[in-house]
């Protein structure tokens, strides 16, 4: 009897012993294959528009924050890479290059209220192909303006220029897509409309 518990013992303590070892080398692999890349401040997004009057254009000449945006390598073959990393955009911080505009396009995106302009990074269609210098990719991201939070789908075009990735990327959005209405200036003389465009140009380092 004693003989089949010092047995029974010697497996459990195989398995377990297995088992960890195991365990930690699945972590060890997970670990080294997660990219993380930090967005540089010399990132730029910029902001079209137009109005019965004239095209205006929006700088942001500064985030209130930026993060990391993290992937793991390993998982593919899936529909969506799940992505974790945001930028944050103090709105006060908008420049439309006149006063007027500026304070105008500054208070529709309720900026006393909600100072800030947030963008989430949640999926790519694929894993970027960085063997080529140049890939187009599809992702969505979240966006978070005026109070109210949406998804969109973005398509990127990603290259590398040195030791940074450049992420740049375009889409065309609409003021009531955040419960927005787009300002109007001098009593309605100047109406802006309701389309803009939101163009990005995010420069990335690998974080090793």
């Amino acid at each position: 009897m004693m003989i089949i518990l010092s047995l029974l013992n010697i497996w459990l303590t195989t398995i377990s012993t297995s088992f960890f070892l195991f365990n930690n080398e699945t972590k060890a692999i997970n670990n080294s294959s997660v990219i993380k890349w930090n967005i540089e401040k010399t990132s730029t997004l910029k902001i079209l528009g137009s109005s019965n009057v004239h095209d205006f254009k929006c700088d942001v000449i500064g985030y209130a924050s930026s993060d990391t945006i993290i992937f793991n390598e390993s998982i593919n073959n899936v529909k969506h890479i799940p992505l974790k990393g945001s930028i944050k955009i103090d709105i006060n911080t908008i420049d439309c290059n006149n006063f007027i505009i500026t304070r105008n396009f500054r208070n529709t995106l309720k900026s006393e209220e909600f100072p800030l302009l947030v963008v989430k990074f949640l999926s790519l269609d694929h894993i970027p192909n960085l063997s080529s210098n140049k890939d187009h990719i599809q992702g969505i991201v979240e966006i978070e303006l005026g109070g109210v939070s949406k998804k969109f789908e973005i398509l990127y075009k990603i290259q590398k220029n040195g030791k940074f990735l450049v992420l740049n990327g375009q889409r065309n959005f609409i003021f009531s897509d955040f419960e927005l209405q787009a300002p109007t200036i001098l009593g309605g003389l100047v109406k802006i409309y309701n389309k803009f465009n939101v163009e990005f140009n995010l420069n990335l380092i690998q974080n090793i």
